[in-house]
Parts: structure tokens; C-alpha cells; sequence
């Protein structure tokens, strides 16, 4: 009778540790019936056994994150990156290149270990030239397979990696966040992380530094472009890196020697310190603009980067006519922009905002009902000289046609000074020729006609330095004869390249097609004159006639 009674004791303690079972394991009960039917095993005997392995394990979990994150947050530093900052592409471009990151078993294959954010800096370096190529047809052949094959970049997969920087011992962290917007690529969402032991962050804030003046080194001797975009919808617009060139001489901006010597000096005299204090001594906004007027390719973009490597400054470019020129878009990425920089506004007549200021008002009225908020001018000169405007950059503007600008846009403070670009004359257009055709040190030199005499016997060096001396003379002389053959002040300097550039390696080819050139030209000038007069036919047969319909209606 008390066997019966153990039983039954033990049978409801079983039932009730089924119970709890099955409220933590739906279906633990049933799994229980059928291996002890099955394999004849209780498992009754074993629960206790479960019960202690699995409460120990879950409490050692929630201990392990306990003291983890004690450990992390008191005895070790650690620095975060996110991916939507330019950090991140200086500190992947160092972590490629370390010992660690090539070696590692578990890697990620990149031809591009940039950002991949769509508004940030994702073609830094895809566009640059090596120095020194030859221009021979290997030279060539290999730019086309470096272009075709990108090089390839070993960085850690995602997890912690080991590594050792300056005798200190750290973690490199890569994790993916799955929380952010399943619309992003899973490099958007990546999170890097770098750590070490102990809570002195100056190893990690070096290993940065250090970083940045390796991502910085590719920068040398070039200059670095930004563009004005728009970002997500709903989102404020932001610069976008697009493209880092090697900065062009001052020597091949053809542009009159002493109009061009006063720009650099005026530029010179705005960015040096002493004349920032000066300006705030006096209580004048530190803000300079510049206005280069001309026709179409005779320099005006080009003297602008020329500036821009010249003085090591970023460039900024806004389109006025794209669709993310709003008011308040410019405004933003005016605000955004650094102490030191220049600001490029190309074309500014053909953006819209140029016209009489009553007018213009009008037409931002009408277009506000609708939605679209285009950029006015008087919009644009609160931006350029507002009470929120930046300082400490160069505007400069550029124009077709001076005459399409209202005098509000022009007046001294905003513009303070004013720069001529005129068609080709016989000086710009044998400087042209001279600068195609002159060799430089290690170039093949072309042929010319002249044989050039030895007097006596020469070594190797004196008579290639003979041979150079007597080329760069024959391309003088050359570049008088072509100049010669142009008509002044009618083309423009682009034009002109343009020919020579067809006969690259033919200086005499190209004196030879001058004519013709010119007699093409000319004729391509008058067809698309034609054209244009044509369609400004048609328009204004299409306007008479829709005043004619209301009329009668």
C-alpha cells in the first residue's frame, strides 16, 4: 500500500514536471510517451538532470552578457564607425592594407572597399590616372586592363579580428546591422568597430590619425571636386565627393599673363589669416565672389580648378538648373560648406534665377502653388549674402552672357571682381599650339623639319639635350606660322585645341588643316544657326496662334 501511494506521489510530480515542460516545450509530454514506448526509457529519471543544464545555461548566458558588457564598458575603449561618414572609407583603406586584413582566413574580396551609401563619396580614387604611364601602346594596353580589371582588396568578414598596432593589442568588429531599412545594401547597414584593452583611447585616436594621412596622401597634388546632389526624398540635400584630379598648372590657362597674375593675387590676399582679422576688425563679412564673363570654351571653368589646385582648396559645384536647386536646398549646402573652399557657380544665366528680380518674384509665386519651389533670385542673393551665409569661401560665377544678368547679382560685394575671357587671338593661339606640341622632360620628341648640325663630336646626353633645344625651336617658329593662319577673335580657345588634338603628334598636319578646319567650321556654324533660327520660328508661330485661340474664345 505505500509502494501504491510512492507511485501515485512520484506519477503526480511527473505529471506536473510534464505540465511545466510542456508550458516552456509545447509537445515535451507527448515526445516523453512516445520514446518511452518506443525504446522503452524513462526519461522521468533524466528531467532533474535537463532542468539543472538548462537553468544553468540560461543564467550563465545572462552572467556572460552581464559581465561582457561590464568588461566593455569599463575596462575597454572603443571607437565607432558608421558608414555614411567619410571616416569610414580612411579607416577601410588602411585596414586593407594591414597585415591582419590580408591574412585573415575568413576575408571579403572588394574592388571598391568605399561607403557604398549612394550619397557619399563612392567613386573616391575610381577615377584617378597613375602617374608616369608611358604613352606607348604597352602603356596604353595596360591603362585598358587596369580599367577593365579593378585590383582587389582583401578586408575581415563579419566578426572579430585580432590584430596588433604599435605594440597594443586590438579588436576590428564587423557586424551588420539587421535593425536599418531592409532597402539598403549589407554594406549600408555595416557597423565597424575598433577596440582596445584598457581605457586610454590614444591608440585608437593615433591608428586614426595615422589612417588619415595615408587617405589623405592619395590626395597630393590633385584637386577635389564635390557636387551639390540630393539625397533620399524627404532627406536634406549633401555635397557628394565625385572626383579627385590632379591639379592643372597655371601655365596652361590661356588667359592674358597680367589679367592672370592679378586673380591669383587677389585670391592669394583673401585667404591669407592677417586679412580674416582684418575683415573682423572692422566688422566686413569675409566673403569674396568673382564673376568670369566670355563665350563658350575660352577658359573660364578651367582657371577656376586651376585656382582651386593652385591654393590646395576643395572645390564645391552647384548646378542652379537641377531639379535640387530649391531655395532651401542651396541654402542647406551652402551651410554646409567649409571655411576655406571655393564655390563654383557654372552658367549661372542659364539657371533661371538671373532675370529681372519683379519678375522673377512673380514667377516664384505661381510656381509656390503648385509645389515647386524653385530658387528666385532674390533667394539666391540671400544666400550668397544673407545674414546665415558662410564665410571664408571664393564664390565664383560664370556666364555666357553678361548682359543676361540682373545688376543685383553683379554689384560690388557680391562680385568684387570681374574677369574677361575673349575668342582667340594670334598670341592665345600660337601659346595653344606651343603647349600641344612642346616636349617635355622624358617625352619622345616629335620630328620636325630641321636636321640641326654637330660642329664637333658629342656625347649621347649633349646630343639629346642639342635635339631638344632644336625641336622646342622649330615648334616657335611653327607655332607663329599656325597662329598666323587663324582668324582673330573668332574662334575660341577650345575650339582651336580641338584641332590640334587630331593631329596630336603632327605639328605640321595640323598647320596644314587650318583651312579646311576653318571652312568646316564655318559651315557647322551657319547650319546650327539655321536651326536655331528655325526653331525660334516655330515657337513663336505656336505662340501666336494659342493667343490667337483665346482670342476667339
Amino acid at each position: 500500500m505505500e509502494a501504491c501511494r510512492n507511485n501515485e506521489s512520484s506519477s503526480d510530480s511527473a505529471q506536473q514536471q510534464f505540465a511545466l515542460l510542456d508550458m516552456l516545450i509545447p509537445g515535451f509530454s507527448l515526445f516523453v510517451t512516445t520514446v518511452q514506448s518506443s525504446f522503452a526509457i524513462d526519461l522521468r529519471l533524466y528531467i532533474p538532470i535537463l532542468l539543472i543544464i538548462g537553468s544553468s545555461a540560461w543564467i550563465w548566458s545572462h552572467v556572460w552578457e552581464y559581465i561582457k558588457d561590464g568588461f566593455d564598458k569599463y575596462l575597454m575603449s572603443s571607437m565607432y564607425i558608421r558608414t555614411d561618414d567619410e571616416v569610414f572609407n580612411i579607416v577601410m583603406g588602411w585596414v586593407a592594407q594591414q597585415n591582419f586584413s590580408r591574412d585573415s582566413h575568413r576575408f571579403i574580396p572588394n574592388t571598391n572597399i568605399n561607403s557604398r551609401s549612394w550619397m557619399l563619396w563612392d567613386n573616391v580614387g575610381d577615377d584617378d590616372e597613375e602617374d608616369g604611364e608611358s604613352d606607348s601602346e604597352e602603356g596604353f594596353a595596360h591603362k585598358d586592363r587596369k580599367k577593365n580589371s579593378s585590383e582587389l582588396k582583401y578586408t575581415p568578414s563579419y566578426g572579430t579580428s585580432f590584430f596588433t598596432y604599435h605594440g597594443h593589442l586590438l579588436l576590428f568588429i564587423r557586424t551588420e546591422d539587421s535593425n536599418r531599412g531592409t532597402n539598403l545594401s549589407a554594406s549600408e547597414r555595416e557597423i565597424i568597430q575598433i577596440s582596445c584593452f584598457g581605457r586610454n583611447p590614444a591608440v585608437l585616436k593615433d591608428l586614426l590619425l595615422e589612417a588619415r594621412q595615408l587617405y589623405l596622401s592619395k590626395d597630393q597634388s590633385k584637386t577635389i571636386i564635390y557636387r551639390g546632389t540630393g539625397s533620399k526624398p524627404n532627406d536634406s540635400p549633401s555635397w557628394k565627393r565625385c572626383v579627385a584630379r590632379f591639379s592643372r598648372p597655371f601655365s596652361t590657362i590661356l588667359l592674358n599673363e597680367e589679367i592672370k597674375q592679378r586673380v591669383i593675387d587677389d585670391v592669394a590676399d583673401y585667404i591669407d589669416p592677417n586679412t580674416r582679422r582684418w575683415y573682423a576688425n572692422r566688422g566686413i563679412p569675409y566673403r569674396r565672389g568673382y564673376l568670369f564673363y566670355g563665350p563658350p570654351g575660352t577658359g573660364k571653368s578651367s582657371l577656376s580648378f586651376a585656382l582651386a589646385g593652385f591654393f590646395q582648396l576643395p572645390i564645391y559645384i552647384i548646378s542652379l538648373s537641377s531639379p535640387v536647386a530649391t531655395e532651401e536646398n542651396v541654402s542647406t549646402l551652402f551651410g554646409q560648406l567649409p571655411r576655406r573652399c571655393i564655390v563654383l557657380l557654372e552658367d549661372i544665366d542659364s539657371a533661371g534665377v538671373t532675370h529681372n528680380r519683379v519678375a522673377q518674384d512673380g514667377q516664384s509665386s505661381d510656381s509656390s502653388s503648385t509645389g515647386s519651389e524653385r530658387l528666385s533670385l532674390s533667394g539666391l542673393l540671400n544666400v550668397l549674402d544673407g545674414v546665415a551665409s558662410q564665410e571664408g569661401r571664393v564664390l565664383i560665377m560664370t556666364t555666357n552672357h553678361l548682359e543676361k544678368l540682373d545688376s543685383a547679382l553683379v554689384r560690388p560685394g557680391r562680385v568684387d571682381l570681374m574677369v574677361e575671357f575673349s575668342l582667340a587671338d594670334e598670341e592665345v593661339a600660337a601659346s595653344i599650339f606651343r603647349a600641344i606640341y612642346t616636349p617635355y622632360e622624358g617625352e619622345v620628341l616629335l620630328g620636325t623639319n630641321s636636321q640641326g648640325a654637330s660642329p664637333r663630336a658629342m656625347t649621347e646626353d649633349e646630343k639629346a639635350v642639342a635635339k631638344r633645344s632644336q625641336v622646342i625651336a622649330d615648334i616657335k617658329d611653327m607655332a607663329m606660322d599656325f597662329a598666323a593662319k587663324i582668324p582673330q577673335g573668332e574662334f575660341s580657345p577650345a575650339e582651336i585645341q580641338g584641332l590640334l588634338l587630331q593631329h596630336k603628334r603632327d605639328p605640321l598636319a595640323a598647320i596644314q588643316g587650318v583651312d579646311p578646319w576653318i571652312k568646316r567650321t564655318r559651315e557647322e556654324r551657319a547650319k546650327r544657326r539655321a536651326r536655331e533660327a528655325e526653331k525660334l520660328k516655330e515657337e513663336g508661330e505656336k505662340k501666336e496662334g494659342e493667343v490667337d485661340g483665346k482670342i476667339e474664345l
